[in-house]
Parts: structure tokens; C-alpha cells; sequence
């Protein structure tokens, strides 16, 4: 249910291996107790599911709910799901398919009318995603690829087959008593998050037909942060699965989008500075105070956190970045944090985020490490409480912590300069560069209302993202924001 497209796959079509070697053994028997039996027919399976997923949310590790329920047909080579998906906080309701084949797979995702564009990363790991349902492509792959032994994972009671699909390590785990697939594992690399691993257990295995298929997986995702469950019933062999998804015309293969990151550095006066990211849609504000440097924010990759890290040695080359702060806990904001935290800058949080600094910069990198996970250093952490001043004696700026009333988030960080009344903010003001204003936002009010608790003179706004996309102003005079108040 997520989207891939698939065009002609040679592992597809690779003559089935025959009786090989005592280490091939439980493969073999995995594959034909689950997969053999089913040959050109489908399982189809009813479905109800609960998941949860990190989103932006107020906190942290804050988990969105849902509960799904559909059906889905699957074999060796194909994979077609309807799905029916209910958002429990905002009380929606999504309507998905897949429709996947040798030839091609097809998506629509939530709330979408059209098929979604498909890299081919994207596509090679669809039996992946379709194993929290269905094992048997994955196990059909991996018997077909003539996957080897992991003696180093294999135990007495379990058989482990190791293989990397795109970037995403995949362990089977076959129980050699019976044959059966007990459990899998992926590990892949996030950057925010580290290596993360998954792993899908299936449970209640059932006979269909001359072969056995499990009825219940459990999902531990994220490093066992998340848990997933999907209970199958109303299990039959089918010679056909339905038509879901007309083919677009000219539909193919997309190229992943990676733009090349670039700097752009906006002089606002002799001390502040804002390096522009135009790859991420970002504006990252570089404080000069007479000894040091402060930097606020780092958007989403250590990639991103080094690219900032060199403007800043460009623009004041003697001067130690002496802190680091990010307005909110958002990949957008503290993505870039570890290589600071390299180059010894002291990390300025707001109440409630240490552990989730913390675990950041300790989350192991082996698969894609950057430069701390090549040189450890230790981490530097000081807490902004509600209020934090930074000082050289000349130059002043304060670090207020809004927290909920920014309606955002919990940990929401503003940044104001007294003598030149600015104020530098993450996310909050949306006013259009063009057109009559709209509406406020519960953000453009939750900010106002704090500029004017605080008592704030402020002349001036910047914001960090969006800076291009989205058609809102980044830098906004404080007028704008009091007129799109609501008139009370």
C-alpha cells in the first residue's frame, strides 16, 4: 500500500533453484510449505490494522494513530490491496489501492485521484511493504536470488538468510522444525533518526490450500519505538484477483529527486547573517558576537548541518560556533544537529527535549555515518528554560519559549534581538506575498498574542521555512501580523 511501480524484474523470471546444499535447505522448505502450493492462484485475505506513525506532532515521539481494514490479494509476483484508512485524531477517513504485477504496480494514495509518481528505489523494495501483510514475495524473492546461509545470524533452531534490497537490509528468520517463517528483520538508514530497524513477526499460521500462511503480524518499527498489528481473516485461494487500477498513459519510472545542496548568504546587518538553503526551502540564521558564534537551526541531514557549518567558518573563519539551537523538534530544525555537536558547540534545548537530543546524537550511524559517527565527541547540552539570554556585552539575544501557544508545538523557541526589534521564528506566520490576507492561523494568532505578552517591540519578523514554496512572505513587517488578526 505504498507507492511503487514495478516494471519487468528479472528475479521474476529466474528458473526456481533446485534441492541445493544442507545451508539451502530451510530456504527450500520455507518456500515450498508457503509459497509452491500457491503457484499461479492468490491468497486473499480480509484485514483490520492498527498503526502508528511519527508525524509532526507536539512532542517527541508522539504517535499518530490509525486503525485500517481492507482486503488484499497476493502471490509470488503480485500484490493488489484496497485499504480503507481512519486517521483517529483528526477523524478522517483515506481511501488507498496497489496494484502491483511483473509489469507494473500502480498506487493511489490517501486522499489522492491520481497514481503516484514511482522511483525505482521505490520499486525494488515493494516486497518489503507488502510483507507486514503477506510474506510470500519476499520469500519467493530471496529463494529465487539464492540467498545464502547468515551463519553468523542462524542458530540451532533458526535458519537466517540475509540479503540488501536498495539500501535496506533484510534478515528472514525460517524455523529449521518446520519450515516456516518465523520472523524478519530490515535495517536502513534514516538522517535524523540513525539505523533503524524493523522487525515483522508472524504469528497463527493456518493451512490454505497444500500450504500454511500466518493470520496475525506484529510490527516493531523504529527500534521498538512503534508497534503495528494486522489480523488477517477470511482466508481463501482465489484463481484471480480483481482489476483496481487503470494503467496512465506514458506512465514510467522516476528519477529521484536529489538536488545538489547550495548556500546562499543574506548579510541583515554586521552581526546577524541568514545562510538561505534553497534545496530544503530553509533559512538558517548565523548570530556574530564578539568571541563566538550562535547558529539556529539545521535542516533535516547532517549533509545540511555541514553545508551550514562551512558558511559559517566563511563568514567569520576565527570564531567557534559556541551554540546551537533549534526553534522546535521538527526534522526541519534539528535535522543537521549532530555535526555541531562534532564541532563541540554547546546545544541550547528547550524543557522536555534532552532525552530526545540525546538519543539523537547516540543513535548508531554505521550504514551512513557522518562525521560524528566517524569521530565521536561528547555532547554539550544546556536547557533554555523559559527564557535565555545570550550576550556579549554589545550584542543581545533572546531565546523565549512559547511552547503550546505557538499551536504547534510544545517546545516552539522564538528569537528577538531588542535593539533591532527583530524577531526570528520557525513556521508560523502564513501571509500571502500577494492577494488579499487571509485568515489568520491559530499560529499567526498564538505568536501575536505572545509578542504582546512578552511585550516585545517588534518591527520586523523572519522566518525560517517556508522561504520559495508555498507563496508566503519570509520576511514580514510586524504590521502585516497585527492586521491579520481577527477583529474581536
Amino acid at each position: 500500500m505504498y507507492p511503487l511501480l514495478w516494471l519487468f524484474l528479472p528475479w521474476l523470471t529466474l528458473p526456481a533453484p533446485s534441492t541445493g546444499p544442507l545451508s539451502q535447505q530451510p530456504l527450500q522448505a520455507c518456500w515450498t510449505r508457503q509459497v509452491k502450493p500457491i503457484q499461479n492462484r492468490y491468497l486473499r485475505f480480509s484485514y483490520n490494522e492498527q498503526r502508528y506513525e511519527l508525524e509532526h506532532s507536539a512532542e517527541p515521539w508522539q504517535q499518530t494513530p490509525y486503525e485500517a481494514k481492507g482486503v488484499f490479494w497476493v502471490n509470488a509476483a503480485n500484490f493488489r490491496q484496497t485499504d480503507t484508512l481512519y486517521h483517529l485524531i483528526r477523524k478522517k477517513t483515506y481511501l488507498d489501492k496497489t496494484q502491483a504485477s511483473p509489469q507494473a504496480l500502480l498506487l493511489l494514495k490517501p486522499g489522492e485521484d491520481k497514481v503516484a509518481p514511482v522511483t525505482r528505489a521505490m520499486l525494488e523494495e515493494q516486497p518489503i511493504q507488502t510483507a507486514r501483510y503477506s510474506p510470500v514475495s519476499l520469500i519467493d524473492y530471496c529463494y529465487r536470488q539464492r540467498i545464502a546461509l547468515d551463519r553468523k545470524q542462524s542458530t540451532a533452531d533458526q535458519a537466517c538468510y540475509t540479503t540488501t534490497i536498495n539500501q535496506t537490509i533484510v534478515s528472514l528468520f525460517i524455523r529449521r522444525a518446520d519450515g516456516l517463517l518465523t520472523h524478519l528483520t530490515t535495517l536502513q538508514a534514516d538522517e535524523l533518526l540513525g539505523d533503524v530497524r524493523s522487525t515483522i513477526t508472524y504469528h497463527d499460521y493456518i493451512p490454505l490450500g497444500s500450504s500454511l500462511q500466518p493470520t496475525r503480524t506484529t510490527i516493531d518499527k523504529v527500534n521498538g519505538k512503534l508497534h503495528d498489528q494486522v489480523q488477517l481473516s477470511l482466508g481463501t485461494l482465489t484463481a484471480e484477483a480483481p482489476h483496481l487500477i487503470d494503467t496512465p498513459a506514458n506512465f514510467q519510472l522516476q528519477t529521484a529527486d536529489t538536488p545538489e545542496p547550495t548556500a546562499q548568504v543574506e548579510k541583515y546587518n554586521n552581526h546577524v547573517y541568514f545562510i538561505n538553503l534553497p534545496h530544503t526551502d530553509d533559512k538558517v540564521m548565523m548570530v556574530e558576537f564578539a568571541n563566538f558564534l550562535l547558529v539556529a537551526e539545521a535542516p533535516l541531514t547532517s549533509r545540511n548541518g555541514e553545508l551550514i557549518i562551512r558558511e559559517a567558518r566563511r563568514i567569520a573563519p576565527t570564531k567557534p560556533i559556541r551554540y546551537f539551537v533549534f526553534g522546535h523538534h521538527h526534522p526541519h530544525y534539528l535535522g543537521g544537529i549532530r555535526p555541531f555537536v562534532h564541532k563541540g558547540a554547546t546545544i541550547l534545548c528547550s524543557p522536555g527535549n534532552e532525552a530526545y537530543v540525546k538519543y539523537l546524537i547516540e543513535a548508531p550511524h554505521q550504514l551512513q555515518p557522518d562525521s560524528l559517527a566517524l569521530d565521536p565527541k561528547a555532547l554539550k547540552l544546556e536547557g533554555v528554560g523559559t527564557h535565555r539570554t545570550i550576550t556579549d556585552g554589545l550584542l543581545t539575544l533572546e531565546i523565549y519559549l512559547i511552547g503550546r501557544q505557538s499551536a504547534h508545538t510544545n517546545d516552539y523557541l522564538i528569537y528577538y534581538f531588542p535593539g533591532e526589534q527583530l524577531l526570528f521564528e520557525d513556521d508560523s506566520v502564513w501571509i500571502a506575498r500577494t492577494g488579499a490576507p487571509a485568515k489568520a492561523s491559530a499560529r499567526q494568532v498564538g505568536l501575536y498574542e505572545a509578542i504582546e505578552q512578552l511585550g516585545l517591540p517588534v518591527r520586523t519578523i523572519i522566518q525560517s521555512w517556508p522561504v520559495s514554496d508555498y507563496g508566503v512572505k519570509t520576511v514580514i513587517p510586524f504590521a502585516d501580523l497585527k492586521a491579520s488578526m481577527p477583529v474581536k
